[in-house]
């Protein structure tokens, strides 16, 4: 018996058999004030049903991605009540398999400090449960770090690409300056006519350095590891519904820790109205 409560029962059942309290804590080997302390009314079951209820819908948050959640709950709560509720509820984010790191020198690109100063472009593959390929166009805003848009196929070209960031300029602005990697769809003739006629810059990483376009590697990351590696899609149509649903909820109510826990719509709202009053951030 190495636990109070362990203590506590065996005492229990020592007196049962009409021994004293004295001396069944003496011969339980615990302290009388243990036996008869009583606990006092848990304050914080509401507290733990709605954090227990925020880790079961959203397994890839950790404590602090919840804290945030609380807090534009309007829940007032400080992160070391958040953490300690955390582990006492025994929840945890497993961890996947490692990735390698990058190595060498760094390239320092300028920070975007506006709404459409720079997109950033990038490919990710997936599959259908029966082993079909499944193609994804990403596309982000590097200010506000807002899902542009994300275009499910089975097999994007150049000239789709194209297509669809004609779609995204109608519905968003055009973008200053765009980035992606060599890869083919990138840097074909149709790709490199379209930003010429649009006179939008397009820049290059330097191949084999994704960490070069790190904004959008950061999204990626956080599609798969709370979108696509949370659902099994049977189909083309299923994909594009639980991606899209993925998306609105990102830029809408998920709160990112490079904006100070803000959405990325939350972010475009508040430069919005900074730039009315004639002040910046």
């Amino acid at each position: 018996m190495v636990t109070p409560e362990a203590k506590k029962a065996c005492s229990r059942a020592i007196q049962d058999h009409g021994i004293s309290e004295r001396r069944a804590c003496m011969l339980a080997g615990v302290n009388r004030s243990t036996v008869r302390y009583r606990a006092l009314e848990n304050k914080d079951q509401e507290l733990e049903k709605c954090i227990k209820e925020i880790a079961l819908t959203k397994r890839r948050f950790g404590y602090r991605r919840i804290h945030m959640v609380l807090k534009r709950r309007g829940e007032k709560v400080n992160h070391k009540k958040v953490f300690r509720i955390y582990q006492h509820l025994g929840l945890k984010v497993l961890k996947r398999n490692g990735r390698k790191r990058a190595l060498g020198v760094r390239l320092i690109r300028k920070k975007a400090e506006r709404v459409n100063q720079r997109w950033a472009l990038d490919f990710v593959s997936d599959s259908f449960i029966s082993g079909k390929k499944l193609r994804l166009l990403t596309v982000i805003d590097e200010y506000s770090r807002k899902s542009l848009g994300v275009v499910v196929d089975t097999s994007l070209t150049g000239l789709r690409v194209t297509r669809e960031l004609e779609k995204m300029i109608k519905a968003h602005g055009k973008p200053e300056a765009i980035v992606s990697d060599n890869g083919t769809e990138f840097t074909s003739h149709a790709t490199i006519q379209w930003a010429k006629q649009e006179q939008i810059e397009w820049e290059y990483i330097e191949p084999g350095k994704p960490y070069q376009n790190g904004t959008i590697e950061s999204f990626n990351g956080k599609m798969r590891d709370e979108c696509l590696n949370e659902n099994l899609f049977l189909d083309l149509k299923q994909a594009q519904r639980v991606i899209e649903a993925w998306c609105v909820e990102y830029n809408e109510e998920r709160p990112h820790s490079s904006l100070e826990g803000k959405s990325p719509c939350e972010r475009i709202r508040e430069k919005e109205i900074l730039e009315r009053n004639g002040t910046s951030i």
